[in-house]
């Protein structure tokens, strides 16, 4: 049996607190639209604000082979497997075509009623979605995007040094010579 510390439960205590949840905030005496779903629950916790929680995620779903992905996007129950599926909602195409281009077709109507209704959006949809516009651009985006300029420049730096040292070194050959 392992024996966890007293300061080892506390930073899991903390850990949970910093989790992202799937729940969202309902608006003032809008319990009513969602009575009838058993799937949606409207629960208030402490602060008395009501808060919906969803079972339904919108996610890809991998079809295609290992070497040629291809990806539904579709409606599921949370923690379902990854084939079941309630509504196919779009499509994605990872791999680039001959103009170089990643397809995506999406459902604009489709999925603005599920997020609507409470629907948890999963980081590689919440991603395709600030890619067309449809919501802000995820953050972590814009970090991996700052991350590649710099690596960019780095190797431009690298590349320049290297083709001075060699310069440097044809020039002391020939002086040799």
């Amino acid at each position: 049996m392992v024996r966890l510390s007293w300061l080892l439960l506390e930073r899991v205590r903390n850990f949970r607190k910093l989790q992202t949840t799937r729940e969202r905030l309902v608006a003032r005496n809008a319990e009513c639209l969602f009575a009838g779903d058993e799937n949606i629950q409207v629960y208030s916790k402490l602060d008395g604000v009501p808060r919906l929680k969803n079972q339904y995620a919108i996610r890809l779903a991998k079809h295609g082979c290992p070497n040629r992905p291809f990806y539904h996007i579709v409606l599921a129950k949370t923690y379902d497997d990854r084939d079941t599926e309630i509504e196919q909602l779009g499509t994605y195409d990872p791999m680039p075509n001959i103009n170089n281009e990643k397809l995506c077709a999406l459902n604009f109507e489709r999925i603005k009623y599920h997020i609507a209704l409470g629907a948890y959006l999963t980081r590689p949809i919440r991603r395709l979605l600030g890619l067309s516009g449809f919501l802000p651009l995820d953050p972590t985006l814009l970090i991996f995007a700052e991350n590649l300029r710099r690596r960019k420049a780095i190797e431009q730096k690298i590349k320049s040094k290297e083709s001075e040292d060699s310069e440097k070194k044809t020039e002391t050959e020939k002086e040799v010579d």
